[in-house]
């Protein structure tokens, strides 16, 4: 079986990730996808306690879309690499990839062990509105930093399938502490958690 990975801080989930999950099922590469929320983000970013990031990340559960609690379990700096070599130990019959979004793809060489990520796994990129200084190109290396590498462990989605996102957790963010409206940026489930807890206020 292939199994994808979405890691996110989830702060909060929203139907961009809910939506990048559907696609990637929809593209049949993989059969089901897992949402990882960090419990410690490796960029040392601010991020809302776990435990409401997870109640929400469960949230946007449906078929072959399931929520793992593994990373916040671990109560540390949360790594991709570290992730996916404990997922294939415990599953070796099943092969993972990370799904990342192009926006991040500038970034992605800052990761740890991005190399082998893709040697030793796989890479699933979605298309993102914002636009990096690399560009995607169908069938070809997706960026230039990673050229050379194993591009048979490297799956672009094509954007005239998979219109690119412009949803992003810190605009919701922005948008609560500002008192405007998160319709249709978030399951209504989703939103009716962050006015009960009174989240991002």
């Amino acid at each position: 079986m292939n199994i994808a990975i979405l890691g996110s801080s989830f702060d909060p989930p929203h139907n961009g990730h809910l939506t990048i999950a559907k696609n990637v099922l929809k593209s049949q590469k993989v059969h089901k996808v897992i949402l990882m929320p960090v419990n410690i983000h490796p960029f040392a970013k601010k991020i809302t306690p776990a435990h409401h990031r997870l109640v929400m990340t469960k949230l946007l559960e449906e078929k072959n879309i399931e929520v793992s609690d593994f990373e916040i379990k671990k109560r540390s700096t949360s790594y991709s690499i570290d992730t996916l070599k404990a997922f294939q130990k415990q599953f070796p019959k099943n092969k993972f990839f990370w799904i990342i979004g192009s926006d991040c793809l500038e970034s992605f060489t800052r990761w740890k062990d991005w190399r082998k990520i893709i040697s030793d796994f796989g890479l699933i990129i979605v298309p993102r509105h914002a636009k990096p200084r690399f560009h995607l190109r169908g069938g070809v290396a997706p960026a230039a930093h990673l050229e050379g590498e194993s591009r048979k462990n490297i799956i672009i989605l094509n954007a005239k399938d998979f219109p690119p996102l412009d949803i992003s957790s810190s605009e919701i963010r922005k948008r609560i502490k500002e008192g405007k409206t998160i319709k249709n940026l978030v399951p209504k489930r989703v939103e009716n958690y962050i006015i009960q807890h009174r989240l991002y206020l």
